[in-house]
């Protein structure tokens, strides 16, 4: 893999604040957390260029990809249920091998991706066309104002290198009364669990917190999204994947993984309910804002 040794200085993407403090350290870079609007975001970090290159040059074996869809797939029919209203055109940025836009387009939608990872794009693009399934930022492909009845990421904000810029240009395109929907790691869990299992539980269970170049919880993904000027939003806990799909716990079989999931699951939703949606904290978050 390509070696990059050049880490920029970034500001808040929030509020453009340099008043942060350091959360924690990583290989490349620290997660800080904005002072003034409490965003965490990775600084200092790769350069815009080197963030695409490595994704767009990334590889993987290829059972990753049905280990992807089991483990996805009651997310993503969930997801499709309570999107059905808005049923239209739908764009699903950071969209990997298009396994949610399949069942997408089998429900009836006219699907649309974007995906800059050659390894999914590949894989995508067998399965839906070449036509509507991109391989540039979705800025640089310049859709129509008011085209999307949906957009759609899943796992991805946090991973852009601006997600307000993003948001914003979501806005545009989306259609007066759309709906954008987004899964994102809930940095709270993420930050409660590195404090908890530090590198390794026991040698059995790795540290499931995972950071990227920002991290969002309930407070801040509000706050960006009306700095985009999204309205009616909610902020759900997310469900959970099924199974191990990247190996972190060992010892356990799928049965006794998705067992101890589910109970947390549920733990998490008690938790959600009895503090009116305030406190969230199940490992992801949901998110459903609409342009009026």
């Amino acid at each position: 893999m390509k070696s990059f040794a050049n880490l920029v200085d970034v500001k808040c993407n929030i509020c453009r604040s340099e008043d942060r403090e350091i959360i924690t350290e990583l290989d490349i870079g620290n997660v800080v957390r904005c002072n003034k609007c409490r965003l965490f975001y990775r600084n200092p970090r790769l350069s815009d260029v080197d963030e695409i290159s490595k994704y767009r040059d990334q590889d993987y074996e290829d059972s990753l990809c049905p280990s992807l869809h089991e483990s996805r797939k009651e997310i993503f029919v969930t997801g499709l249920k309570k999107l059905e209203s808005f049923k239209g055109k739908i764009l699903d940025i950071g969209c990997s091998d298009g396994f949610f836009l399949k069942l997408a387009q089998q429900r009836g939608w006219k699907t649309y991706g974007i995906e800059i990872s050659n390894f999914f794009l590949r894989r995508a693009r067998k399965k839906l066309g070449d036509e509507h399934v991109f391989d540039v930022p979705l800025r640089m492909i310049k859709f129509k104002s008011n085209f999307f009845d949906v957009i759609t990421m899943w796992d991805v904000l946090d991973q852009l290198t601006d997600p307000l810029g993003e948001l914003i240009e979501i806005k545009r395109i989306l259609k007066r009364g759309g709906l954008l929907a987004v899964r994102v790691r809930n940095m709270s869990f993420q930050l409660m669990v590195e404090s908890l299992f530090k590198k390794t539980l026991l040698g059995i269970v790795r540290s499931p917190s995972t950071f990227h170049l920002y991290g969002f919880n309930n407070r801040n993904i509000k706050a960006i999204l009306k700095k985009a000027h999204f309205s009616k939003i909610k902020v759900e806990n997310s469900r959970l994947t099924t199974g191990d799909p990247y190996g972190q716990i060992r010892l356990y079989k799928n049965f006794s993984k998705n067992l101890v999931k589910k109970m947390y699951w549920f733990f998490s939703v008690f938790i959600g309910l009895l503090t009116f949606k305030n406190l969230l904290i199940s490992p992801s978050i949901i998110v459903y804002a609409e342009k009026t």
